[in-house]
């Protein structure tokens, strides 16, 4: 919905007929894997987290909200419990590169790992 990446971009249609019903029901995120880069955006109370560099990267460059991006072969670890959602990325090799906590409620808090 939301991206930075060189594949494809924000899409439109997604953010005109879809965004206003994560909004509405107050989805805390939206987890994609559609550009090839790993990407935390927060926009309008939501985290979108796109994890797509699997087997290819592409490049990526912040855009509104960015809290981290990085064109850089690796995936995302998520783990939930009844006051948050934590997401990591590492990259191809283990290491750490970046750690969120989103509460729920919103808020995310994120760092280079």
């Amino acid at each position: 919905m939301h991206s930075g990446g060189s594949g494809h971009g924000d899409t439109p249609e997604m953010t005109t007929l879809i965004e206003p019903l994560l909004r509405k029901h107050r989805v805390q995120a939206y987890i994609n894997g559609h550009d090839h880069d790993l990407q935390h955006i927060r926009r309008g109370g939501v985290d979108y987290i796109c994890c797509g560099a699997g087997s290819e990267v592409r490049p990526v460059r912040a855009v509104d909200g960015t809290l981290f991006c990085a064109a850089r072969s690796g995936f995302a670890a998520l783990r939930s419990d009844r006051d948050s959602l934590s997401l990591e990325f590492r990259d191809f090799t283990g290491a750490g590169l970046y750690r969120a906590e989103i509460p729920r409620g919103g808020g995310a808090v994120g760092k280079a790992a």
